[in-house]
């Protein structure tokens, strides 16, 4: 998996960011080709630190969804969009988010979170994910940002 990872073009920005949680999600349930559609017309991306996320737990996924994850990353649909921090990190993640936005983790306390929404504001992308929380959520339309839990 971490090689298929390693081949993704590499992009400063996108308009929507998903979450691992979400990618995750549409492989279980089965809608891998509305995702491809989906990031066939849109610039899509995902942060380094959650594709570092994909390849710790890919394994532990049942039936086919880690074969179609296998499948999603070498059509090279979405880019990398890195950031200087790993997930475990907790030092690196709060460093990173107070780096950006220093209030994020007043309203975000959890700094893996916390780095997704920090990164969208940065790049002014929107962000697909299943952790809608509604303070995540007004915080991020707030400044431009739209969450959404499906794609549009």
């Amino acid at each position: 998996m971490k090689d298929l990872i390693d081949a993704l073009p590499v992009a400063e920005s996108v308009e929507y960011l998903l979450d691992t949680c979400f990618l995750i999600d549409i492989m279980k349930k089965g809608k891998i080709k509305q995702l491809e559609w989906f990031c066939a017309i849109n610039k899509t991306g995902m942060t380094s630190f959650n594709l570092e996320e994909v390849v710790h737990v890919h394994h532990k996924l049942k039936g086919d969804a880690s074969h179609q994850l296998r499948t999603f990353f070498k059509q090279k649909l979405i880019s990398n969009v890195k950031v200087p921090v790993s997930p475990g990190n907790r030092i690196g993640e709060v460093e990173y988010v107070n780096e950006s936005y220093d209030w994020v983790l007043k309203i975000i306390p959890d700094p893996s979170d916390a780095v997704l929404i920090a990164t969208a504001l940065r790049i002014n992308a929107s962000v697909l994910t299943k952790d809608r929380h509604h303070i995540y959520t007004a915080v991020a339309e707030n400044k431009g940002i739209k969450v959404l839990k499906e794609l549009p």
